[in-house]
């Protein structure tokens, strides 16, 4: 999106949704700077942006940032932070939220409250005085919320930092002894996720909320009202394809809810795949608040992002400056020695053949009212659901026009997702999915040369559709070459600035396409470690869905390594069958049958109650 596109979704969402200025921007900004921030008059650092969006209900995750020089510096300080919290080192977390404290003083308040938030996380994280972290608690939820008291939450919006330091006030109240009061928070949090905020977001503390009231409930005899959360918990996370306390949630479903039995065999099998896989990659079941509290929307470094494009078109400093400013500024933008003007930055990416401004849509839609056509879409196709997706398409297809023109950002989306519709119906062969992804390749990358493909940087988008070429590629006999521009998309996240995490949409679909054309070439050995590469990334993140496509890539090639004689049978039917459980509970028994069938059929294993 455009520098104003933030201020004109803000806009839009807040008017649609009836919150008022007030609620929106109460302790972030005052009503005239959000004013002109929807107007388009302003822009913001990246904290605020986040913030605001998320109180309008949106997931500041679908968004790509691309970060000047003077937010440069806080946000790589920032990881570090956060990264340490997770290690769980006091000493080091607080030597370096003192950095961070006199590098941001002058800037928004939003940074003292993070700085809060993280020094109440690693003091919980080891054990300190329980009324010490409740009065800073308080503290960080006044710079923003004033004389609201934490256990109002009614007629109120929250960022994501909010609601983060509310789940902790009431994880510390629970440590102490205080259930009811705890179990009352948790009720209110679950209340205000659950109609207030994009499903994006709600993933991140509606399960951990949920688990610790799920506790209270167990602890005071009462399993119903346990299981009655538990089955809203599901349903949270089975929508968005995510695994966050699952398994636990399961258990108490079975031990104490009623499903049907078909159900009862899937969700067994699932718990025990999951306990299986958590402990073969060695990774701790529960995640505490602190470890999915912030955002992770893309991150790209502005002077880095414009050197790379630049390069990878053959164009020189002199022929990108041409018309737009001197040589010089160009360089020192290049080097992240100065922040550029906002025309001049918008002139810049339209050289380049990218968006223009600091926020870019992972769909590439500008317009508001059609962003949530396209987070539709999304979900669909993730499900492989291209009959219902397909109408969606030709409607923001007419929208987009209407509204936009012939907006080639856009446009490229459009394609994209269309070709891949009509690929999931059968309505076209792989030969003319493969041409018509490559065509909307080019609309963004008309110079696009396989000698320079190394120093391209990749969009969002770009990524997107090299994933989908590669549905396709070996049909098209051109398997090698889109092998090669996913290790070079690979190869780009692995080396990007900012940790993987912020990185994981497009990273995991990315090794699991790899992993799968090296199978279909006979490189069994080399899928299967970068398959397992893609599952621990998938666990860690808890994405559920693809995960499951992942386990069984891997389970197929550790058989034909079996087969081979390079391998025991037992490797692979751990993940067939984990593949198996995972499909059935995500995308249901339809459109899970190879997985099923192949379980049966090679290990004459039979998952109860499906016939």
């Amino acid at each position: 999106m455009a520098y104003n596109s933030v201020g004109r979704l803000l806009w839009y969402e807040r008017t649609h949704a009836g919150i008022s200025a007030e609620s929106l921007c109460r302790g972030i900004c005052s009503r005239t700077f959000l004013h002109r921030l929807e107007s388009g008059e302003r822009r913001c650092e990246k904290i605020m942006s986040d913030a605001l969006l998320q109180r309008a209900g949106v997931s500041a995750d679908k968004f790509i940032y691309i970060i000047n020089p003077d937010e440069q510096d806080w946000m790589i300080l920032q990881e570090k932070i956060i990264r340490t919290v997770y290690e769980g080192n006091r000493e080091p977390v607080l030597l370096l939220l003192e950095e961070y404290n006199k590098l941001t003083q002058k800037k928004c308040r939003l940074h003292r409250q993070f700085s809060y938030l993280c020094e109440v996380v690693i003091d919980w994280k080891n054990g300190m005085h329980t009324a010490h972290m409740l009065d800073r608690l308080e503290q960080a939820w006044r710079i923003t919320m004033g004389d609201i008291p934490m256990e109002e939450m009614a007629g109120c919006r929250f960022s994501l930092t909010e609601c983060n330091i509310k789940m902790l006030y009431c994880r510390i109240q629970e440590d102490r002894g205080d259930g009811e009061r705890a179990a009352e928070g948790y009720r209110q949090l679950l209340e205000y996720l659950e109609t207030k905020v994009d499903e994006e977001d709600k993933t991140k503390l509606f399960s951990q909320a949920a688990y610790r009231l799920t506790v209270y409930y167990l602890e005071r005899q009462e399993p119903q009202r346990a299981a009655a959360v538990a089955e809203k918990a599901v349903s949270v996370l089975k929508a968005c394809g995510r695994l966050f306390y699952i398994r636990k949630f399961l258990k108490i479903l079975l031990q104490y809810g009623n499903p049907p039995e078909g159900d009862r065999a899937v969700f067994r099998e699932v718990c025990h795949s999951l306990e299986w896989l958590y402990d073969a990659c060695q990774i701790e079941e529960e995640e505490h608040m602190c470890n999915i509290c912030f955002g992770v929307s893309e991150v790209e470094l502005c002077g880095d992002l414009i050197r790379a494009r630049r390069k990878a078109m053959g164009m020189s400093q002199e022929k990108l400056a041409e018309g737009i400013c001197d040589t010089v500024t160009i360089s020192r933008i290049e080097r992240g020695k100065v922040t550029p003007k906002t025309q001049i930055l918008q002139k810049i990416m339209e050289r380049i053949e990218m968006k223009e401004g600091c926020f870019e849509a992972a769909a590439q839609i500008e317009r508001p009212e059609l962003f949530g056509l396209a987070d539709k879409i999304a979900v669909l196709l993730s499900l492989f659901n291209g009959k219902e997706a397909e109408p969606l398409i030709e409607e923001l297809e007419i929208r987009s026009r209407k509204a936009d023109g012939t907006d080639k950002f856009a446009g490229q989306y459009i394609e994209n997702v269309k070709a891949l519709a009509l690929l999931m119906q059968g309505k076209i062969t792989a030969g003319e999915h493969y041409d018509r992804q490559w065509a909307a390749f080019h609309m963004t990358a008309p110079y696009f040369e396989r000698k320079r493909q190394k120093e391209w940087r990749f969009s969002r988008q770009e990524v997107n559709i090299a994933n989908a070429l590669s549905y396709s590629c070996e049909e098209a006999g051109k398997a090698e070459e889109v092998l090669g521009l996913l290790y070079d998309i690979k190869n780009q996240y692995e080396h990007k600035p900012f940790g993987l995490l912020h990185y994981i949409a497009g990273y995991v679909p990315t090794i699991r396409n790899i992993g799968k054309l090296l199978g279909n070439m006979g490189e069994h050995e080399k899928a299967v470690e970068i398959a397992k590469q893609g599952i621990l990334m998938g666990l860690q993140t808890g994405r559920g869905t693809v995960l499951g496509l992942l386990l069984y890539d891997c389970g197929m090639n550790m058989e034909r390594l079996w087969k081979a004689g390079l391998g025991a049978e037992e490797e692979g039917f751990h993940y067939i069958k984990a593949s198996a459980a995972l499909n059935l509970f995500f995308y249901g028994k339809e459109k899970s049958m190879i997985f099923v069938e192949h379980l049966k059929n090679q290990y004459q294993y039979e998952i109860g109650g499906l016939n």
